[in-house]
């Protein structure tokens, strides 16, 4: 899976310039209300890909990512520039200038410590830089920079070594960015995914696009095309839901709508998705389960849609203590980026080393200098790390006890 090993701040609203440094595992940030935690997550999503509601913010970070072959570097800039405009005020043309945004994106591509390729991606350019002269390939793809960059190698340059590069590129691309919030937003977008069957293949209507949807789903459009006017499936996801909340099983159910004039050219739509849980003498929707029981199944579709990365604000909030175990066990070896005001959450975690610790702990703080409130992110010192875990080595105390005492929590 791929990791992020690090993210650089130079500028990001009131946030001091810092480097941050993470471990492949789960990452905590912790900090009092008002210090700029879930603020940090939604960074973290923008960072490796995700549009998570940060378009209008003036930014420069940059994060490194390792991945199975390569490592990338991708710094992120968006600046505020002036652009001239017309308009028509009073029947006559009056110019003047509009401030927009204007994002530009800068990778650095290694393989074994050695630079294979620069790249510099704009809004209608890409720009290939390495041993052979300066490229320009059109940017035909305006998502994520890192699908737009293999995908303009692989144009420029066709020869077998550069596809194979552009091949490696894309499998760096961190899957599943998008943060999942501390409520059930997350659960009310789900049920509005649509899916529309056709004879090639199947189109998906998601508020997030295609990748935000569990991948269980793929069962379902690969299956065959429904007879009646509903579809219900299993899903895996699912099925580990019902286990958790002491139901037998569960259910995905579709509404099927037949479009088009004849049976060989319809198009078969699959909307109003709901969820039912089953055990003798009782079956339940969605709708009738409690906010904590939402909160899980929220959780639960989250990790299903996320191959390599789990952002979470207070993953396990609302949930029931019992249930702690099972959402650690659902994370997997995907790296995670979490907030939690749950002890037990934080009880559950395990360290190695010193360095393991100053990497799994980002600190939130609040500072007020000269020029006004100002936050502080940051990994624990080297010497705050050794004293947490010297402590945690002697097994006295639990970690969310040891956060407090060493002033992390």
């Amino acid at each position: 899976m791929n990791k992020l090993t690090t993210l650089t701040i130079n500028k990001f609203r009131n946030v001091a310039p810092t480097t941050l440094e993470f471990r492949p595992g789960i990452n905590v940030v912790l900090g009092r209300n008002g210090t700029g935690k879930s603020a940090l997550l939604r960074l973290l999503s923008a960072s490796m890909g995700a549009d998570d509601g940060l378009r209008d913010d003036v930014l420069e970070v940059r994060c490194r990512v390792s991945g199975a072959a390569l490592e990338v570097e991708h710094t992120l800039s968006s600046t505020r520039v002036e652009q001239p405009s017309v308009s028509m005020v009073s029947g006559e043309l009056v110019s003047e200038s509009l401030s927009v945004l204007q994002r530009s994106d800068s990778f650095s591509i290694e393989r074994k410590g050695e630079t294979v390729l620069r790249a510099r991606v704009l809004p209608n350019d890409i720009f290939l830089e390495s041993d052979s002269p300066q490229s320009r390939v059109d940017r035909v793809f305006p998502g994520d920079p890192i699908w737009s960059l293999g995908l303009a190698l692989m144009m420029a340059r066709p020869d077998p070594a550069s596809k194979e590069l552009a091949q490696e590129i894309l499998s760096t691309r961190i899957v599943g960015a998008y943060r999942l919030d501390e409520g059930i937003e997350r659960l009310g977008r789900l049920l509005e995914l649509e899916f529309e069957l056709i004879r090639a293949g199947y189109r998906v209507k998601s508020p997030r696009g295609p990748e935000e949807f569990p991948q269980s789903f793929f069962k379902v459009l690969r299956g065959p095309v429904p007879e009646g006017t509903s579809e219900t499936s299993t899903l895996d996801f699912l099925d580990r839901v019902a286990r958790i909340l002491g139901y037998e099983s569960a259910t995905a159910r579709f509404d099927v709508e037949r479009l088009g004039p004849a049976p060989g050219q319809q198009v078969v739509r699959l909307s109003n998705l709901r969820f039912f849980f089953k055990k003798p003498g009782e079956e339940v929707s969605h709708d009738l389960l409690g906010y904590g029981q939402k909160r899980l199944l929220s959780l639960f579709a989250y990790a299903d849609a996320s191959r390599d990365v789990i952002i979470a604000d207070e993953l396990v909030g609302g949930l029931h203590h019992e249930w702690i175990p099972a959402c650690l066990q659902e994370l997997g070896e995907r790296q995670a980026f979490l907030t939690s005001q749950n002890p037990l959450l934080l009880d559950a975690l395990r360290f190695e080393s010193v360095d393991d610790v100053r990497r799994a702990f980002v600190l939130c703080e609040r500072a007020n200098g000269g020029a006004g409130p100002q936050l502080i992110w940051r990994n624990p010192t080297e010497k705050e790390a050794g004293s947490f875990f010297a402590a945690y080595q002697k097994r006295i105390q639990r970690v969310s006890d040891l956060l407090l005492t060493e002033g992390f929590w």
